[in-house]
């Protein structure tokens, strides 16, 4: 393993091995994914107040909602889009995803907003919010 520090190797030390080795390239994915990986699901009908979703290892969110309303939005650049798709509810890493397989998900009884279920209510609303290209 890459350079870690102590408290991040006794984080990936509770993930599966194939997981934890993603670290090395996918290092701030997977630091959050152990974080979060004893932690429960979000109970049934649990309706966020914040929900962010990153793509790739962006330091601000691609798509951020507050109270199930669109407020920023931001495209993604197509070679970096499907490496890695991290969402965060309420300030808690909730499903994260690299390379198409599914590293962590706590969404249990989450109930996502609209814009988020419905890729056309998104469009929508990403053309009357915020819009960086």
């Amino acid at each position: 393993m890459g350079n870690f520090s102590d408290y991040e190797l006794q984080l990936l030390s509770k993930l599966p091995l194939d997981i934890a080795l993603l670290a090395n390239n996918y290092r701030a994915d997977i630091l959050n994914a152990a974080e979060f990986w004893d932690e429960p699901p979000f109970p049934e009908n649990y309706v966020p107040e914040l929900v962010e979703i990153y793509y790739g290892d962006a330091d601000s969110p691609h798509v951020f909602i507050r109270k199930g309303k669109l407020e920023d939005y931001s495209l993604i650049d197509s070679d970096a889009n499907a490496k890695s798709i991290a969402v965060q509810i309420d300030h808690q890493w909730a499903y994260i995803q690299i390379e198409g397989q599914e590293i962590l998900n706590r969404l249990g009884g989450v109930v996502l907003p609209e814009v988020i279920i419905d890729p056309i209510a998104l469009t929508n609303s990403a053309l009357g919010v915020n819009f960086h290209g």
